[in-house]
């Protein structure tokens, strides 16, 4: 990617924001949102130049630690990785959102983002979603409503416990995490500065869970089993949702939230994604964004050689290290010029 690229990120950016360790149970603490000026014309930036210079393990701190959430009213504990850089105080926050039975790690992407982040003077939360990685439940505690309690009670533990500019708020969501993101930014929680969704399962309603099934006569079958038997197997994926899941996608519509969004945002999807995510996705999704008459960061068509976690696509010709450093280092740049 060229420079000028970067210089156009930066400047429709620029446009768009004007102002804008041990277990513990932390209510939320909303702030107030950020002040936001529409821009003069309808624009579609060009993806930030990436920025493959190594990041000195020293400019940053790495931990992994719990926080406390309550999901359904019970308090549950949640596994996550802080990462904060090594000088400094009030720096703004990015949540890292990982997919569906994924974890924390993020298919090895959010561990080199936080880092990068940090050097930038960032700090950064990626948890175990519930029923995923170390956490302690049952994936049939995997639901749009434990999840955004996830998300809202690690922004509240990362101002409280560290000092974090909750003002100053950034959100990454990959496939499932990404739907959660797109979700969020309705603001009812946290205000959201800025987002990046990568290959976000935003389709409307049940029709987000076409990566379980592409029929929609099947995925009404799931529904149908699962709201019977509390819960459905999903043999492909070696677990059992349960059937709150299955009636908050039918009842979430993640493209109306986005279409309201005044934030930065950043979408991305791959060429692998055909595996999992449809054409009327990527179009739902493109569509909703550039309708907004705000300026966002178009990576619809940089990863052709990708599959959907992000790494080479079988019999391409870039690496797994490449194609990683292209996702994490572009993102890291559309974040650091929104919340710097």
């Amino acid at each position: 990617m060229k420079n000028t690229k970067l210089k156009l990120a930066a400047v429709s950016l620029a446009l768009l924001l004007a102002g804008c360790g041990a277990s513990a149970t932390v209510e939320p603490q909303p702030t107030p949102a950020a002040a936001l000026a529409p821009t003069a014309a309808p624009a579609v930036t060009e993806a930030p130049a990436a920025t493959p210079e190594p990041i000195p393990p020293e400019s940053y701190d790495q931990r992994d630690e719990t926080f406390r959430a309550r999901h359904d009213g019970t308090e549950v504990t949640v596994h996550a990785t802080v990462t904060t850089p090594a000088e400094g105080a009030g720096w703004p926050l990015v949540v890292l959102c990982h997919g569906f039975t994924g974890s924390r790690g993020g298919d090895g992407h959010f561990g080199p983002l936080a880092a990068r982040l940090a050097h930038a003077g960032i700090a950064s939360i990626a948890m175990d979603f519930p029923g995923c990685g170390e956490s302690e439940e049952p994936f049939t505690a995997y639901t749009l409503t434990n999840i955004r309690a996830d998300m809202t009670a690690a922004i509240a533990y990362m101002g409280v416990t560290y000092g974090a500019d909750t003002t100053r708020l950034g959100l990454v969501g990959h496939s499932m995490g990404g739907r959660a993101v797109s979700l969020y930014l309705d603001g009812r929680d946290y205000p959201v500065t800025a987002a990046a969704l990568w290959s976000p399962a935003d389709n409307t309603g049940l029709d987000g869970l076409e990566f379980l099934a592409h029929d929609a006569d099947e995925r009404a079958a799931l529904r149908q089993t699962a709201d019977e038997n509390g819960s459905v197997e999903l043999p492909q994926w070696g677990v059992a949702a349960g059937a709150a899941l299955f009636d908050e996608m039918a009842a979430s519509d993640p493209c109306g939230v986005l279409a309201e969004y005044p934030g930065a945002l950043l979408a991305a999807f791959t060429g692998g994604d055909a595996e999992l995510l449809s054409e009327d996705t990527v179009a739902l999704v493109q569509n909703t964004l550039a309708t907004r008459d705000l300026p966002f960061v178009d990576m619809t068509n940089d990863f052709p050689d990708a599959n959907h976690n992000y790494q080479a696509a079988e019999g391409s010709a870039a690496s797994d290290a490449e194609i990683a450093a292209r996702i994490e280092n572009a993102t890291a740049e559309f974040l650091v010029s929104a919340l710097r």
